[in-house]
């Protein structure tokens, strides 16, 4: 007589006899933290390098502008970007502390997935090294973006509904583990936007090829009423200010170099070990008999990049899902190896097999260690857009305050730059040098303040004359940025103007000069 636990009502037959086992394989403490402590140390001492990153800055002034929504993002990013610029005022690693540790966060879940799908020890450990050695897991554990939160945010969730899965395959109804995964989406929700899709497509997906009782379970629905309350405050901003995320996406869609370059950095941007346990974890879940509970992971996964890159979207914005594949990568393999024959053919595959799998891991070594900022700023190429993003704010904040100091006193005057990065950079630096009413109408910087009324003179960071003399009586060219540094910036040769005689209230000339593009 069988000893497991009943099946759960409405469950299959076919779905019956997919039981996940009951017991898992230890956790592989000692090699993680190891690998943990070491992704921990190398990202402390890289934290500082360069400068701050142009979307970092405007992190702290969106954060200096409180609010229950922005133009491109949720609130979550610019709040932490205040809270530790509270603690630890103009602390560039401080800054970026939080974003290294969420990423090790990332790396421990993907190795508690591999866990839940049945990998053991060692399994836990490849996926562990393939996810510290991917570059963009490198670079977004280096840099305060919204990424690092919300792909860490993700993972957590699938692995929570991958061990809810589990938990209903042996007769239970882990209606907790979803309300924990509600609990996970609300909180993603204050960094970005884009998890309601992930949901989406795991109900539908579940329905149609199991577990169907997942969009009937309390645990969901307790799960979307928190998502919800979450989120209210962000889309009332919305609605009051005419959906501003729409227009944003529109600007995404000019960004983005269609799906066949969506496609390849989505496998190149984890590295050659990330892109092949990619496309074996993907494989395994979608037709390994020993993965079939959880197919519906795989098909959201098609989906969804689907979905991303038809809508022009980034390749990152499936990052959330590496975990779950790479673990489903490793326990194909595992599986594979349980089933070999005794043989001697088969040691000697088991050695190569070793060898192999070794000589992978060093080279994609080195593709994580050119992401590191560890090049000299000499030999920056200009190709490389964080490194660049990150260079010259602080000259650039002098020679604006050399124009603006330098005016005739007595006309009120203000600081606007065509672009949010710069404006960012000045509000920051700026205060020090003297400038304390910074505006930019670009993208979300336009929402927070703009010129008060009786300004009748403006220095202009960026755009051309032509375009100037569209709002203003007069217009002229007062210098351009030399940062003369070794490593070109965006912003060598911009040119600096004082534009005076605004042609008509700031009131109506401000909504006629917003834009959403960065420059």
């Amino acid at each position: 007589m069988s000893t497991a636990p009943p099946a759960p009502v409405g469950t299959t037959p076919q779905e019956a006899n997919r039981r996940a086992p009951a017991t898992l394989p230890r956790f592989a403490w000692v090699p993680i933290t190891a690998l943990a402590l070491g992704f921990f140390t190398v990202g402390m001492l890289v934290a500082s390098r360069y400068g701050y990153f142009g979307d970092e800055l405007y992190f702290l002034a969106a954060g200096d502008h409180p609010a229950p929504g922005y133009v491109d993002q949720p609130p979550g990013v610019p709040l932490v970007a205040r809270a530790m610029q509270t603690l630890f005022p103009d602390s560039l690693v401080a800054l970026r502390l939080p974003s290294l540790l969420i990423t090790i966060g990332y790396i421990v879940v993907a190795a508690l997935t591999t866990r839940e799908l049945g990998g053991k020890r060692l399994a836990q450990t490849c996926v562990a090294g393939a996810c510290i050695l991917a570059p963009h897991f490198v670079g977004s554990a280096h840099l305060l973006v919204t990424y690092s939160f919300d792909q860490a945010l993700w993972a957590w969730i699938l692995w929570l509904v991958v061990r809810w899965t589990r938990k209903h395959q042996q007769g239970e109804s882990g209606d907790l583990l979803l309300i924990g995964a509600g609990l996970v989406t609300a909180v993603t929700l204050q960094f970005k936007l884009l998890v309601p899709a992930l949901w989406l497509m795991l109900v539908l997906t579940a329905v149609l090829f199991g577990p169907r009782r997942l969009a009937l379970r309390p645990g969901l629905w307790v799960a979307g009423v928190l998502s919800v309350l979450s989120a209210l405050p962000g889309l009332l901003w919305q609605i009051d200010n005419g959906w501003p995320q729409l227009e944003m996406a529109e600007v995404v869609d000019s960004e983005t170099g269609g799906v066949t370059s969506f496609l390849r950095v989505l496998f190149t941007q984890v590295g050659p070990i990330g892109g092949t346990l990619t496309v074996v974890g993907l494989y395994g879940l979608l037709f390994r008999r020993h993965l079939s509970p959880y197919r519906f992971i795989g098909v959201t996964v098609v989906a969804l990049t689907a979905l991303f890159a038809m809508s022009s979207g980034r390749s990152y914005y499936l990052a959330g899902c590496y975990a779950v594949l790479f673990a489903a990568a490793t326990v194909v393999v595992q599986h594979w190896w349980q089933q070999r024959p005794a043989t001697a053919t088969y040691r000697w595959l088991f050695r190569g097999w070793t060898a192999a799998v070794a000589l992978s891991y060093a080279f994609a070594a080195q593709g994580a260690i050119n992401t590191l900022p560890i090049v000299p700023v000499s030999e920056i190429r200009p190709g490389n857009v964080v490194a660049t993003a990150s260079l010259g704010w602080e000259p650039i904040t002098t020679q604006i305050a050399e124009r603006y100091r330098a005016l005739p006193d007595g006309v009120p005057t203000a600081v606007i730059t065509h672009d949010y990065w710069s404006a960012s950079a000045l509000h920051h630096f700026g205060p020090e040098h003297g400038l304390s009413d910074v505006y930019s109408p670009s993208r979300g910087f336009w929402y927070f303040d703009r010129p008060d009324e009786d300004v009748e003179r403006v220095v202009y960071l960026g755009s051309d004359r032509e375009q100037l003399e569209k709002w203003f009586g007069d217009v002229r060219k007062v210098g351009t940025v030399e940062t003369d540094l070794d490593a070109a910036t965006y912003y060598e040769d911009m040119r600096i103007w004082v534009a005076g005689d605004p042609k008509e209230p700031w009131s109506q000339l401000w909504p006629r000069l917003h834009h959403m593009s960065l420059w």
